[in-house]
């Protein structure tokens, strides 16, 4: 779909919203907020239709390419260090924008293994000279008789050097690149000129034609800090720019060189040579117009971005099975709609008609993600998966904190009209602080981190606007076709009630349960420093290559490990490109590779006696996991801000307290229980700290509510203000679980791992969310003797006095 419609598509949109949102009109409001959940519905529905959504190696496969790193011109030893240095180039340049799925990981000791979802042939092989091009860059000016002294023509004399009929001290010939036959187009400025300066016998013989250079360049490559494919009148090009050191030696080069050529000189061939016709060129970039198609001209940017210091040969090429099999994958999605399903028909038995809207805006909640994710090419990997799952249960959140308002509206006596306005307002609070504070946490991480982390927050950075859209937009245009003030279709709203009537001291226990928190931690810390329980995902192990023979499965394969009790394997079925057979690759831990050929050979009687056993590196590199972490770092400062200026520092230092409570001891649980930690767990992990800051906003937006309209003793006001938000922890826990239940019973060996973490997430997140996030605020303000209830009525004073309109002379 062009970009022109799709940018006007997205200006209607944000008009219709302004007007939605700027209207006092309750009838304008309702028609607008129904066109708008249409058309966006309808919209995202098309987009999935029409583009569908890229899946991830582990749902669809893709190609597999092996690459021996070659020593540079340094002769520098070839070390894990390089190897790591090599991963982190190679993921720049493909991955770019961080909506891709890619696998690279070291193999051997001078080897990079390199994954990538859905690739056919012809892209596997422009991905193939992309990932092979070193990429070193220069800058020289061409010489000439009147400015250099050569005896000649520089093209003529590079041909003869070449040929080794001239000698030209001082000077090389270096190749000039040839044009292919879909790449023919007009030429830049000054390349025209030049077109009668070469070999015309060269030129009629169409082989490679050379031009001579000075023996040292006039300047590098390596301040360039941006390149990028543009394209103008003159066709394809590459925008480059330049670091401040660049800038002025670039300046200098043109302006010391007025109207003469200057070659750009890519891993020693002439790729353009343009001339310095518009005089010095000062501003720190510059456009490298030539001979490019649109694919060259990405490629040749993606590489000048990222050079690599030692050069990458292609060992094999093959296509590759889904690292989940077909029935692993089907089970797994069976039992996730299985999960789902039984969460909205709870949410119907729970609230009847509300619920009917309910699962309406969670329905249109998942399609405006899935069409988002088509319109925008994102893959859909297995921690993004994590991330719908994620926001599904936000967006169950924000209805039930909107029906549980209602409930207490009703029972005060409101009409079905004021009701439903008034628990729309209070909730608004809580829903979009909740949502704000993750939706911080979901862009640093896509902004800071790479790889598969970055899938998970895009889906997460998805999911939180379409959940804002269908609970405050979608849900409240419903109501107010049902219910209006005159009365309407429905008069009466009833729900059930899982909620203890009596009240709770929950701060009496706070001490115990501090106490206990604080013993779990500790345990917690100590069993994951004595055992390590990450996979082969994270850790790197043995790598098997073994022969197909016919009848041997990946599945059949799968069952007999698992059979044999192994642990935290993958199979793939691969094929190599344009022949050469089939095979199959078993990645398991360290020091299994032995045994798993043993049991191949006794039990399948697979011939393994040529199969070796070699060693593979973390599918997440160091870069990815320091840069991960940085990213969750960044999170918690932000959040730590964010709730600080909306509450106050002592409802931050709580939040992310908890936050850290929960991760900690999810971590020890999931050690004890002898799990592994995959790139999926990481994903589940990401999910439960999505989980812990909404759960400890939700409660504190409570608190700061009965801070400013109630009086008494803080801990008491904190305490009515944890069970009027007990029936909303209750319900949210309990639909989440529903789903997660129903995933790790019938989801298969591949999900287990993952829904395990978010069971025992939501568990220790719900209890933390009552006993460690609300002592924490209690326990500071008194340490730090502040007055809480002072900090936010001035807090609310200081909101109020802002939005006030003044008179200025």
């Amino acid at each position: 779909m062009a970009a022109g419609i799709i940018f006007l598509m997205g200006i209607t949109v944000l008009f219709a919203f302004a007007w939605y949102f700027g209207t006092e009109s309750v009838s304008v409001k309702r028609r607008i907020g129904t066109l708008l959940a249409i058309g966006v519905t309808a919209g995202s529905l098309y987009f999935y239709e029409e583009l569908g959504i890229e899946k991830g190696i582990e749902l669809k496969g893709g190609i597999a390419v092996n690459l021996r790193i070659q020593q540079g011109s340094d002769k520098m030893p070839i070390t894990r260090e390089t190897q790591e240095t090599v991963i982190a180039v190679l993921e720049r340049r493909l991955n770019k924008t961080g909506t891709k799925e890619l696998i690279l990981a070291p193999q051997g000791s001078d080897r990079i293994f390199l994954q990538m979802p859905s690739i056919g042939e012809e892209e596997a092989s422009d991905i193939v000279k992309m990932v092979t091009k070193a990429a070193k860059l220069e800058f020289a000016i061409i010489p000439t008789q009147q400015d250099d002294r050569i005896p000649g023509n520089a093209f003529i004399l590079g041909n003869a050097v070449n040929k080794g009929t001239q000698i030209v001290p001082g000077y090389k010939a270096v190749a000039l690149k040839k044009a292919g036959e879909d790449d023919k187009k007009e030429k830049s400025e000054g390349e025209e000129g030049a077109e009668a300066d070469k070999d015309e016998d060269a030129e009629k013989a169409n082989v490679t034609q050379y031009v001579l250079m000075k023996l040292k360049a006039d300047m590098s490559g390596n301040s360039v800090t941006q390149a990028y494919a543009s394209f103008d009148q003159q066709g394809w090009g590459i925008s480059i720019t330049f670091d401040n050191d660049g800038a002025q030696q670039f300046g200098e080069l043109s302006a010391a060189n007025p109207n003469r050529q200057m070659a750009i000189i890519l891993d020693g061939e002439v790729i353009s040579y343009p001339a310095f016709n518009s005089g010095p060129i000062w501003g720190g970039s510059c456009r490298i117009s030539g001979d490019f198609s649109q694919v060259e001209a990405k490629s040749l940017a993606a590489a000048m971005a990222n050079p690599l210091k030692e050069p990458l040969t292609k060992e094999s090429v093959s296509f590759i099975s889904p690292t989940m099999g077909a029935a692993t994958v089907k089970q797994g999605i069976t039992a996730g709609v299985a999960g789902l399903s039984l969460t909205l028909l709870f949410i119907l038995v729970y609230y009847r008609v509300a619920g009917v809207l309910a699962i309406l805006g969670m329905l249109i909640n998942i399609a405006i993600i899935f069409g988002s994710m088509a319109l925008f090419k994102f893959t859909l990997t297995l921690p993004g998966i994590a991330g719908i799952i994620l926001t599904i249960g936000i967006a169950i959140d924000a209805n039930v904190l909107i029906y549980e308002r209602l409930r207490e509206e009703m029972t005060g006596g409101k009409s079905l009209h004021n009701a439903i306005k008034t628990a729309y307002g209070k909730a608004l609070s809580a829903i979009i602080d909740a949502n704000i504070t993750t939706l911080i946490t979901a862009v640093i991480l896509y902004m800071v981190a790479t790889g598969t982390v970055k899938g998970f927050a895009i889906t997460l950075i998805l999911g939180i606007m379409a959940s804002l859209f269908s609970a405050l937009l979608v849900t409240r245009v419903c109501f107010s076709w049902l219910v209006t003030e005159k009365g309407g279709l429905v008069k009466k709203l009833s729900f059930a009630n899982i909620a203890p009537k009596r009240q709770f001291d929950f701060l009496s226990k706070r001490r115990v349960a501090l106490a206990v928190s604080a013993v779990l931690v500790v345990l917690s810390l100590v069993v994951s420093s004595t055992k390590d329980p990450r996979g082969v995902d994270l850790k790197g192990g043995d790598l098997l290559t073994i022969h197909s023979p016919g009848d041997v499965t990946t599945e059949k394969i799968e069952q007999t490990l698992q059979a044999a009790s192994f642990k935290g394997f993958y199979v793939q079925k691969q094929h190599a490109m344009g022949g050469g057979g089939e095979f199959l690759t078993v990645r398991s831990v360290h020091g299994s590779g032995d045994k798993i050929k043993a049991v191949l050979k006794k039990d399948l009687q697979m011939d393994v006696s040529e199969v070796e056993v070699e060693s593979v590196g973390s599918l997440v590199g160091s870069e990815m996991l320091k840069t991960s972490l940085m990213a969750l770092g960044f999170g918690m400062i932000a959040i730590l801000l964010y709730v600080t200026l909306r509450f106050e520092f002592a409802f931050a230092l709580g939040a992310l307290v908890a936050l850290v409570h929960d991760l900690i001891i999810v971590l020890g649980l999931v050690t004890v229980s002898g799990l592994e930690i995959s790139l999926i767990t990481v994903g589940a992990f990401l999910t439960i700290a999505g989980y812990s800051i909404n759960d400890s906003i939700v409660v504190f937006d409570r608190v700061r509510e009965g801070l400013k309209t109630k009086r008494g003793d803080v801990k008491d006001i904190m305490n009515f203000s944890l069970n009027a938000t007990l029936s909303r922890t209750l319900l949210t826990s309990l639909t989440t679980m529903l789903t997660l239940l129903t995933l790790y019973i019938f989801g298969g060996p591949s999900l287990n791992n993952f829904a395990f973490t978010l069971i025992a997430g939501v568990i220790v997140g719900t209890y933390s969310s009552i006993y460690v996030a609300s002592p924490i605020v209690l326990w500071w303000a008194r340490k730090s003797k502040t007055n809480l209830r002072r900090e936010v009525l001035d807090s609310e004073q200081e909101k109020i006095q802002a939005d006030t309109p003044t008179i200025e002379a």
